[in-house]
Parts: C-alpha cells; structure tokens; sequence
C-alpha cells in the first residue's frame, strides 16, 4: 500500500514532495511509511521527503507535527494508521490551513474516520476492493456469489479478502499435492500472478501480497471510488 500510495502520489498528484507522519508504536504505520518513502525517493530523488514526523497510538493533539508539516509545505502528507487518530489529525490539519492532499492506508475505510473528516476534501486511501470497479473476472464472479448468498447485505473488502485467502490455500494444497502443512506452505510461498476478487496476487520473499490496489477519497460525506493503481 505505501509504494501504491507514492505511485498516485507522483502519477495522479503530480507530487514532487511529501512529508510522512507515522504512528511509530504501530508496525502497520512504520511498514507503510517506509514503502512509500522507498518508492517516493526513488521517483523523485532523495530530497523529496521533507520530513518524516513521529507521534504515538492514542494520541489526540497533533498540533506539534501539523505546524512542522505546514512549515514544510509538502505536495503531499502521507499518514497512515489508526482511523480514531488520523481522523483527528486529518481534521485537525484542514482547521489549521494545510491544504495539502491527506493519503493514508485501509485503516482510513471505517465510519469513525469518515465522520471526522466527511467535510473535508483531497483525502485519499488505498484499500483492496470495491464492488464499483472489479478488477478481474474473479471479481465479478466474487460479487454474483456473494449476492446471491447475503442479498441483504453491503460487500466489502473484508470479505473479498476472506474469499482470497481461501482460494489462495485451495490452490496452494491441489499444486502441492498434498496435505502436509509443510508443503502447502511452500506451494503458497510460490504463488505468482493468482487472479483473485482482490486482483492478481504474487506473494513476494516476504510473504506479502503484490497486486493491485484502489484507491479512494473523501466526496460529499462519504468513500467513493477514484482509480485503481498497479504496484510497479
């Protein structure tokens, strides 16, 4: 997600520079964070991350790392974390006049966030599905499905998310073969250009899934779709 983000940072932003503010207790923020400076510097050259700014999970004034952003005056502010702290710290940097496009991770994608920050504009986040717009034919396949089974209810990224991780291990256990735990983890560790409802997923050395991500914003009060971004 944090290389994504610094992908429609540069490509659809047109941004030359950021400044990175991370929960530094939160491995999910720090992980995203140095992604997106990684790809960020490598797009744009090393200078181009003006400040990488710290704060700590509960926090609720963020007033300190907002004015050492501001004075800054990056293209854009890269914040990933929890949604009750980055809607605070979102709000809070419109009510101070950072004008500056706010990206942040799937975290941001839960109501409390909204709530905080549905008046606002130019915030962005990367999540892994939106009935909008499937991204493969598994997608459309996933959504039938999933009508069908919860006609009452709102698809969402969660649940796509279950659907892949299960056929992901389905796959995994027939190209192995095998039940034995050891060889289906190796058949996992291996899989490559998978089409999932999520998008096509190849799990690098890390085990971390390279794929295609969307991206969303803040309109009218509430998430829309903006665009989908491939991981380069």
């Amino acid at each position: 997600q944090g290389t994504v983000m610094s992908n429609y940072a540069t490509d659809k932003l047109g941004a030359k520079t950021a400044v990175i503010i991370q929960d530094v207790q939160q491995d999910y923020s720090v992980g995203l964070c140095n992604y997106f400076e990684q790809a960020f510097k490598k797009t744009n050259g090393d200078a181009s991350i003006l400040a990488k700014i710290n704060y700590n999970t509960g926090d609720k004034d963020f007033s300190a790392q907002l004015t050492e952003a501001k004075a800054k005056n990056p293209d854009v502010i890269f914040a990933p974390g929890n949604f009750l702290e980055c809607g605070l710290m979102v709000a809070k940097a419109r009510e101070m006049g950072i004008n500056a496009p706010m990206l942040g991770g799937d975290t941001w994608e839960a109501e409390q966030f909204l709530d905080q920050v549905k008046q606002y504009k130019d915030i962005y986040f990367s999540t892994h599905f939106t009935a909008e717009e499937p991204v493969t034919s598994v997608s459309t396949t996933f959504l039938d499905e999933f009508k069908k089974a919860y006609p009452d209810k709102e698809v969402n990224a969660f649940a796509a998310l279950g659907f892949d991780a299960y056929m992901l291990a389905l796959d995994a256990i027939t190209r192995a073969d095998s039940a034995e735990p050891q060889k289906i983890r190796d058949a996992l560790a291996q899989t490559e250009n998978f089409e999932g409802a999520t998008g096509i997923i190849t799990l690098d050395a890390n085990g971390d899934a390279t794929k295609t991500a969307i991206i969303k914003k803040v309109a009218d009060g509430k998430f829309v779709y903006e665009t989908k971004v491939d991981p380069k």
